[in-house]
Formats: structure tokens, C-alpha cells, sequence
């Protein structure tokens, strides 16, 4: 179930607690210091309680590096328990979203624990829901009622208006906007600018260009563009793993 939000970060169990309350030591999955672990990291220099204190990575060349004076440890998958042991939480700073979504999944079984990250100047009504290990960015906006599941983004300025659902790993890209009682399926990608009427439903594994209009429901794994959202081709998502 979706646990109790609050501004800055939420935890992974169901006690919400101060910023101010405990350090936090993280470990972040995901080490591209010129895509999503560059963002993340700058949110939380925000956050004076929070420490990451390692990167994990599977690019070979970057293993035994130092990212910002960060050490990068290698894949999660081989980590050693001592790289893991003063680790309190992890985050997964990685935009693909299948790749986020199996990795998620795979620290779930592993029992570890998944912060959730909201730049300070993002907006989260009291009434949202947002679940474990997502990332609200700066100027984002969530509102009554709607739901933010495992491991999405919600980037720079994008809206998510009243009464949303929204799936597990979708990314909604700077300045989308999405209307009242949409739905939108896991792993889905909503473009920078694109705009989603009231009620629409969009499938999973969806790809949805940037500034596409849709106005109407959206079936899984296609990719819609364009001012019109005319249905484009099936999406780069379609060769997914059956067990996700």
C-alpha cells in the first residue's frame, strides 16, 4: 500500500520521521553523473541528514572510480556485504524505466529499503500517495488524491493533476501535464510537454512524444506523436521480460 508522504523524502515503512530526525546513509544505484544520478544528487545536497556514501554501477570502467568523492563500488547484483553493511537505504538514479523497475523488484527480494526523493520546491498535496524509491523534481506538482507508484519520476515542473493514478516505473518527463483521472500503465514514458486530457487512460510500456495532445485512451507498448498523438509504432519497450 502506499505509505504516508512528506516533504523532502519518504521512507520505505510506514513511519514518517523529521529530516531533521536521523542521518540517513544511501547508496545509489545507477553512477551517470550526466543523466539521472547527476539530478539526484543535486537535489540532495538539499538534505544536510542524508550521505551517499557509495555508487553502484555495472559499467566496468567505473568500478574502483570516485564520482564527486563518492566511491563506485561496482553492480548491486555482486556487491559484497561490506559494501552493503553501512548502508541505510538505496535509490535507483537511473531513467530507463525497465531497468529501474527489475532492479526495484530485485532489491524488494533482498529485503532492502527504498527512499523516495522530492526537491524541496515540488508541491505534494496532503492527500497524494507517493510509493517507495520515486523521485519528484524540482517545481513538480502532485495533487489531491493521485498516486505516484514503485520507483516513477516526475520531473522538473511536470503536473500531475487531481485523482491520477500512475503506474510503477514511469517516467513523466519536464513540464508534462497530465488532467484530471488519468491513468497511466507501469514502465510508460510521457514526453517533455506532452498533455493528457481528463480521464484518458494510457497503457503500459506506452511512449508518449514530446508535446503530443492525447485525447483519447492509449493501448500498451505504442507511441504516440505529434499535435494530433496519431499512433506512430509499437514502442522501444516492447521486448520485456514476461515475468515483469
Amino acid at each position: 500500500m502506499p505509505k504516508a508522504c512528506f516533504r523532502g523524502v519518504m521512507l520505505s515503512n510506514s513511519t514518517s520521521i523529521s529530516l531533521a530526525d536521523k542521518k540517513i546513509k544511501l547508496g545509489l544505484i545507477g553512477a551517470r553523473i550526466d543523466g539521472q544520478a547527476g539530478v539526484v544528487l543535486d537535489v540532495l545536497s538539499h538534505f544536510k541528514n542524508i550521505e551517499v556514501v557509495a555508487f553502484f554501477d555495472n559499467t566496468a570502467e567505473l568500478k574502483g572510480s570516485y564520482i564527486n568523492g563518492i566511491p563506485v563500488v561496482g553492480c548491486i547484483d555482486s556487491a559484497s556485504e561490506d559494501s552493503l553493511a553501512n548502508i541505510d537505504m538505496f535509490h535507483i538514479s537511473i531513467g530507463d524505466n525497465r531497468a529501474r523497475l527489475e532492479l526495484y523488484r530485485k532489491l524488494k527480494k533482498r529485503r532492502f529499503s527504498l527512499l523516495t526523493i522530492i526537491h524541496p520546491t515540488a508541491v505534494v498535496s496532503k492527500t497524494a500517495k507517493i510509493y517507495e524509491g520515486c523521485f519528484i523534481g524540482a517545481q513538480a506538482v502532485v495533487q489531491n488524491n493521485s498516486i505516484v507508484s514503485n520507483v516513477s519520476l516526475i520531473n522538473t515542473a511536470a503536473v500531475i493533476e487531481h485523482d491520477n493514478e500512475i503506474g510503477e516505473a514511469v517516467h513523466v518527463a519536464p513540464r508534462a501535464c497530465t488532467a484530471g483521472r488519468v491513468k497511466i500503465g507501469n514502465m510508460s514514458f510521457i514526453g517533455i510537454g506532452a498533455v493528457i486530457i481528463p480521464d484518458v487512460v494510457i497503457g503500459e510500456l506506452s511512449f508518449i512524444a514530446a508535446g503530443a495532445v492525447i485525447t483519447k485512451d492509449v493501448s500498451d507498448q505504442i507511441m504516440m506523436m505529434g499535435y494530433s498523438a496519431k499512433v506512430h509504432k509499437t514502442n522501444i519497450y516492447t521486448e520485456i521480460n514476461e515475468d515483469l
